[in-house]
């Protein structure tokens, strides 16, 4: 297999404006209809496997990283007209796609070879080819195409029903505004920085704290003031307002009606069906069994939390203390100022250690390349293996700037794959990771590097597992390439990378103070490393809660969602939370697209604990054990079973013992 090196024409896009990407979204969709009536047309005797099925896998033909290019110029482009433009072909290409790939004749196509000339085929195709068909076949079953034309009728009418909720849900989430105003005395235990952030209300002259993550969550953490962060923790608790209470039901109903027609059980079934777990009754069992053996850890947490409150005169543990308590708690148990621990962590440093350290257990190398991208920060790596054989590219876009994509994530913009029916020659895939991290001051005698604090170096860490996984892919088709996994798998290659941050050895490795370039300090590490599991019985108890909600909901156990979440909360935490106008969820965002799915952020985190453990058994450098996940997971894709890449990577079934032992359990 030979992977075939970028020209300068193959970063031609990065200067893409309206007018071409309009162009290129129209051959895009021109492309599809194209193909897709050249399978459709093909006689039912006449079908093979590359003209049917491969045919459609590759339906975008030269346009098949168009829509991703696109995309990505509309989260990262400096210029304003061209993230406008992109926005609008997306809008406009995915309003076009729904017609177009919700067709029957298509999955006739597929049928008419499964049930024909496959039976012939089937020795001289791979099992990636196999996977491939059967589940294209699933996937339009899931649409509804073997249902009679008036039931697949109705059931589109409820899907665009779904979606169009979905969206409202979202918007009203989105569109929420609430606040609480506080005099600089009500604002005791936040930083300068902070309260310099707020804006001032004209009329009363006080500070506006808003719902907004970057105002709420260091309030309810930070603030002193035990009325002000009551106020704000009922006024969050109201996020999404009444109306997405009704949409909430209504949109459940939805999807159970749904599923019933698709002949499910209940719309966790259906959900569950193509992911990792297969079943709602595993995810269940998977839920039920964490909170079991959480609860002792959590409890324990809690009383801590309860104990430590008394020493501010409270004498009942409510929800808008939780945070607060907690924070404190932990600055005196490991006094550690996270400013100062920054210092430790400039961005190059960590940057040089990371990609030479996984350089080495995982065998490949990474040439950094002058290439100009659509910014000047961006840097852009060559990605070999050790005989300078190409594997891909990678680049990092890590500094905040206006316009630009917010958050951390890593979009795999162009996917690795072979150019042609079995050929030798694969497409090199092109990985982009995004990040905010502090922007480096150049100039004068304040000059200083891009520091990172100890989260930031994890979040690094985790969008360079992300990243590994597109570009060490290795399949033949696209849609099983790099992040193309189970929903419910897709963050275990990045969530077992954050594990090396937390080691003592790549502590004192990736430290380099920025002015003495000491490292840092074994009293200092052993503080960091105490206090990484304050709490975690109690924020994982969080997530198994929120989990079991999500499910509860959509197998019908439940049809009160506030009056539910009150009840475990209280059950299972010892927490009250208001009776009166109490409407969470209907702030929860993960229950559009989350649906029935949001235990998959745990059900990843236990497999990349799992994982992990067969590093810390051999040595968490080990390049044998390095390769091994490299080969058996990290390059597979999703072109084998993902429970079957866990198992063959571990040697045996996997289970929850790293994960429990690592909080305590």
């Amino acid at each position: 297999m030979t992977k075939i090196p970028y020209t300068k024409s193959d970063f031609e896009w990065i200067s893409w404006n309206g007018k071409q990407m309009k162009k290129l979204s129209d051959g895009y969709i021109a492309e599809k209809k194209k193909n897709y009536a050249t399978i459709k047309a093909i006689p039912k005797e006449a079908r093979t496997y590359e003209n049917t099925v491969y045919t459609l896998e590759r339906a975008e033909g030269p346009y098949a990283d168009v829509f991703r290019k696109i995309s990505l110029l509309g989260e990262v482009s400096p210029k304003e007209a061209i993230r406008n433009a992109s926005h609008e072909v997306i809008v406009d290409v995915s309003s076009k796609m729904v017609d177009l790939e919700y067709d029957k004749d298509l999955y006739r196509s597929l049928l008419e070879y499964y049930e024909g000339n496959f039976k012939k085929e089937k020795k001289t195709l791979g099992k990636d080819d196999i996977k491939l068909l059967e589940e294209g076949i699933r996937e339009y079953r899931r649409m509804g195409f073997d249902l009679p034309n008036a039931t697949q009728k109705k059931l589109k009418t409820l899907l665009k029903k779904s979606s169009k909720l979905g969206e409202d849900f979202r918007k009203n989430i989105n569109d929420y505004q609430d606040m609480i105003l506080c005099s600089v005395e009500e604002l005791e235990g936040l930083s300068e920085t902070y309260i310099s952030g707020l804006e001032k209300d004209d009329k009363s002259g006080k500070y506006m704290v808003s719902l907004a993550y970057p105002h709420s969550v260091p309030f309810m953490s930070q603030a002193t003031n035990r009325i002000k962060r009551e106020e704000l923790a009922n006024k969050l608790l109201k996020k999404g307002g009444k109306k997405n209470l009704k949409i909430l039901d209504e949109l459940v109903s939805l999807r159970a009606e749904i599923s019933k027609i698709l002949g499910y059980k209940h719309h966790a079934d259906f959900r569950t069906e193509n992911r990792m777990a297969k079943s709602g009754a595993i995810v269940e069992k998977f839920q039920d069994e964490l909170l079991k053996k959480l609860l002792p850890v959590a409890k324990k947490d809690i009383d801590t939390l309860r104990v430590h409150a008394k020493s501010f005169g409270i004498k009942k543990l409510e929800h808008f203390d939780t945070a607060f308590i907690s924070t404190d708690l932990k600055k005196k148990l490991y006094d550690i100022d996270p400013e100062t621990v920054r210092q430790y962590f400039p961005l190059e440093e960590v940057m040089e250690g990371m990609l030479g350290m996984y350089g080495t257990l995982f065998g490949i190398t990474f040439k950094k390349l002058d290439t100009k991208l659509w910014h000047k920060d961006v840097m852009l790596y060559e990605v070999s293996n050790k005989d300078k054989s190409l594997i891909g590219y990678l680049a990092l876009d890590l500094f905040p700037r206006e316009g630009k994509f917010g958050h951390a994530c890593c979009m795999d913009t162009v996917a690795g794959r072979e150019i042609s029916w079995k050929s030798d020659q694969f497409i090199a895939p092109f990985t982009l990771i995004v990040c905010n991290f502090q922007k480096p001051q150049t100039k004068g005698k304040k000059a200083v590097p891009s520091l990172l604090s100890l989260g930031e170096v994890e979040t690094l860490f985790h969008e360079f597992g992300h990243s590994l996984h597109m570009t060490l892919s290795n399949v033949r088709h696209e849609s099983q390439a790099g992040a193309n996994v189970a929903w419910d798998f897709v963050e275990t290659p990045s969530q077992i990378m954050e594990n090396w941050v937390w080691s003592d050895e790549v502590l004192k490795k990736l430290s380099k103070h920025y002015k003495t370039g000491e490292k840092l300090s074994a009293e200092m590490r052993k503080k960091i490393l105490e206090g990484r599991l304050f709490q975690t019985g109690n924020m994982y108890l969080r997530q198994v809660l929120m989990g079991k909600l999500d499910f509860d909901l959509h197998t019908g156990k439940i049809k009160d969602a506030p009056k539910a979440y009150r009840a475990m909360t209280k059950k299972y935490m010892g927490i009250d939370l208001p009776e009166k106008d109490m409407l969470f969820p209907a702030g929860f965002g993960h229950l559009v697209g989350y649906d029935a799915g949001y235990y998959s952020y745990l059900w990843a985190l236990v497999y990349a604990c799992d994982a992990f453990s067969e590093f810390e058994k051999h040595g968490i450098f080990n390049p044998e054990i390095g390769m091994k996940w490299r080969k058996e997971v990290l390059e597979k894709g999703s072109s084998e079973d993902e429970m079957k890449l866990v198992k063959n990577f571990l040697g045996r079934a996997p289970n929850q013992k790293a994960f429990l032992k690592e909080i305590g359990v």
